[in-house]
């Protein structure tokens, strides 16, 4: 819009919300019944009646870009990182110390595990494979852990580790919940009952992923949608923050479908004199397919749960509509079951159960989040799949490849739906900036268009876009505030047009972007 004006400011990339809050916030549970009450039925309703507009999110920059928070830190997106600071960056410490002592029972998820200290008082969370599945959630909660903290989100350590029944013990004081959710003295044998659901690396021997727990206060999860009220930090409506809007895409790509609140942590923070709260993702190990074999659910990744689109569909066709997961095929190893990128989509991917940032995600949030896949490279996702420590070298590759082919898919499909110019640059009275889709060799070929403000159908000039993707054009006026209008045409089809503003005064500088 003409309207829009942007300020001759830094552009800013550090969000001050991390005030020292003078009352604690308290802890939230997490309620079954009204989460997914709320997210299959009445919030679902109200939405459908309500007929909500399309809003842009609410914490980007002049760029267009997400600056860190207690939410986000711009990692691979923003600064170059090699394959091994991807792959053990400094966050994760060392696997438990054994022995270990069993100090509590794990009541929620569906896989087995327990709560255990080590010889250095480290707590953690011990979790375990599934006896169908060896390898596929302990290597999934590694590989997407390392993944989803070089795109910039808080997430805790947990490196894998192996270790033996006679490396364990029990607390007295262990205590587990009952199936009627009472407190009840933890036995021996209710962690055998948990080894006994579990595979073997050899007799009475066990690999096992360790989330180390964070320091500070545990505040439950965060909500999905609205604001945390007791926490004057908080001010963005979750649904808004393009952190979580782009998770979607994210997720898509990794096959990350079991996102819901209890996956998420608050936890209160004390640092130099100060109290605030970070807002981390946790538990990974049903990525990567893996929710779709614990579940005995291909429908993983095209419907929710309960979906009242896609299986009314299919109730109406009698059974004669083939859905998109028919065609899926196990791979040959159960470490990775039917995560492909056959048939992968990111437009009609879904998560199990509906999250509610994703219902509101844009193409321009669904653009920023491509641009950050993009960044991670074939030698990126081998030496990250690496720490998963998949016992066939074959499934190493295979997954590679297939990470590789749907990032390439999502960014091939994003790149077409904007004009996906980045890295703008002033070089001698002249703007720079790169043609995504052409650097990553989605297009071949491109021109650009200025195009006239006051007319966006009319093309005022015509740059030539390089086969690596760069383009230049110049300043359109001296010593003034510039808004152009660009578009890039290919063959006979051009992308949506965008807006750069400018200052070309005697320090030329980028003032803002709108895609």
């Amino acid at each position: 819009s003409n309207l829009v004006k942007f300020k001759d400011a830094p552009i800013v990339w550090e969000v001050n919300d991390k005030k020292h809050l003078e009352e604690s916030p308290k802890e939230r549970d997490f309620l079954y019944a009204e989460y997914f009450g709320g997210i299959f039925l009445t919030k679902r309703i109200d939405r459908a009646l309500s007929l909500p507009l399309s809003q842009e999110a609410h914490n980007t920059n002049a760029l267009d870009e997400v600056p860190n928070s207690s939410w986000f830190t711009n990692r691979i997106g923003r600064f170059p990182m090699t394959p091994a600071k991807v792959a053990r960056p400094d966050y994760v410490n060392s696997p438990p110390k054994l022995p270990l002592t069993v100090v509590k029972g794990k009541s929620s998820g569906a896989n087995p595990g327990f709560f255990a200290m080590d010889t250095t008082k480290r707590l953690f969370l011990i979790k375990f494979d599934t006896l169908d599945n060896p390898e596929q959630q302990s290597s999934s909660s590694v590989i997407i852990n390392r993944i989803f903290h070089a795109i910039g989100f808080n997430v805790p350590s947990a490196p894998l580790f192996n270790f033996c029944k006679k490396d364990l013990s029990r607390s007295p004081k262990a205590k587990r919940k009952n199936k009627l959710k009472v407190k009840v003295k933890m036995t021996f044998k209710d962690i055998e009952d948990v080894l006994i659901t579990s595979p073997q690396t050899k007799k009475d021997c066990y690999r096992a992923s360790a989330s180390e727990f964070l320091s500070g206060r545990p505040l439950g999860g965060f909500p999905p949608d609205g604001i945390r009220k007791d926490d004057p930090n908080d001010l963005i409506p979750h649904e808004h923050r393009r952190e979580l809007r782009g998770l979607k895409v994210f997720s898509a790509w990794t096959g990350h479908t079991d996102i819901k609140e209890d996956n998420t942590l608050d936890m209160l923070v004390k640092k130099n004199g100060k109290q605030y709260v970070l807002h981390y993702l946790l538990d990974f190990g049903e990525a990567l397919g893996a929710h779709q074999s614990e579940k005995s659910r291909l429908e993983d990744g095209w419907e929710h749960f309960w979906d009242w689109e896609m299986q009314t569909k299919a109730f109406l066709s009698i059974g004669l509509w083939k859905r998109p997961w028919e065609a899926q095929k196990q791979t040959p190893w159960p470490s990775i079951g039917a995560f492909s990128a056959d048939h992968f989509d990111p437009l009609i991917w879904r998560e199990s159960y509906p999250y509610w940032p994703f219902f509101e995600t844009t193409v321009a949030d669904s653009f920023w989040a491509t641009k950050i896949i993009m960044k991670f490279t074939n030698d990126h996702l081998r030496e990250i799949i690496k720490e998963g420590q998949l016992t066939h070298s074959a499934a190493s590759e295979y997954l590679v490849k297939s990470l590789a082919k749907r990032r390439d898919i999502i960014g091939r499909t994003y790149f077409s739906m904007v004009t996906p110019l980045d890295q703008f640059k002033i070089k001698k009275q002249k703007i720079c900036a790169t043609d995504l889709s052409l650097y990553y060799g989605f297009s071949k070929k491109g021109v650009l268009l200025r195009l006239d403000p006051s007319r966006p159908s009319k093309v005022l000039e015509k740059f030539p876009i390089a086969p690596n993707g760069e383009v230049c054009f110049p300043f359109k006026s001296p010593n003034s505030y510039v808004r152009d209008y660009l578009q890039i045409q290919r063959g006979e089809k051009r992308t949506p047009f965008m807006q750069i503003h400018y200052k070309t005064d005697k320090k030329p500088r980028v003032l803002g972007l709108i895609f």
